[in-house]
């Protein structure tokens, strides 16, 4: 055999030795990252689309802010006990009615709380068609659970109410 037919099959061999154990893991390596890499685009590209889907939904909701406002105004996401009762105290006394006890009876449910109050006025049976109007005609949701009443005593002209008013909150 020739000396270089035996330098070429050796050249040849050491070649394909070295490619077996240095180029063949290399290569290997390079197709997992290219794996990786387009497993990694494919969650990019999925997530870009889901904000793209929100942002679309965002601005869409936009068109609606007032009327969402009026939502959140009506069902609040916190609740202020002194400020109700401030409002139900303005509103009684716009009403012609006399508020004579207003107590805090609890808070029921956990996602959407019903706050119970009960509330006791006097005046006129047209003062309270007042406050139911103006309870039902508010802005912030309010259920009238039970309503009772006391005729007015001799000699005086004023009816007693008594209510159990419920408001919500989130």
């Amino acid at each position: 055999m020739p000396r270089r037919l035996m330098i070429i099959i050796i050249m040849l061999i050491a070649a394909l030795i070295l490619g077996f154990f240095f180029v063949w893991p290399e290569y290997q390596d390079f197709q997992l990252i290219q794996t990786e890499s387009a497993q990694k685009k494919t969650e990019l590209d999925s997530k870009a689309d889901y904000y793209d889907y929100f942002k679309k939904t965002w601005e869409g909701l936009e068109k609606y802010k007032d009327a969402l406002s009026k939502v959140d105004n009506a069902i609040p996401q916190t609740y202020s006990l002194p400020s109700l009762f401030n409002y139900l105290q303005e509103t009684a006394g716009e009403s012609g009615l006399v508020l004579e006890d207003l107590n805090f009876r609890g808070i029921a449910g956990e996602n959407t709380k019903e706050i119970s109050f009960g509330l006791q006025v006097s005046g006129s049976y047209n003062s309270f068609k007042s406050l139911l109007s103006s309870l039902e005609n508010s802005i912030r949701i309010f259920k009238v659970k039970s309503v009772s009443f006391s005729s007015p005593k001799k000699g005086e002209k004023s009816f007693s109410f008594d209510l159990e008013v419920a408001t919500y909150s989130y």
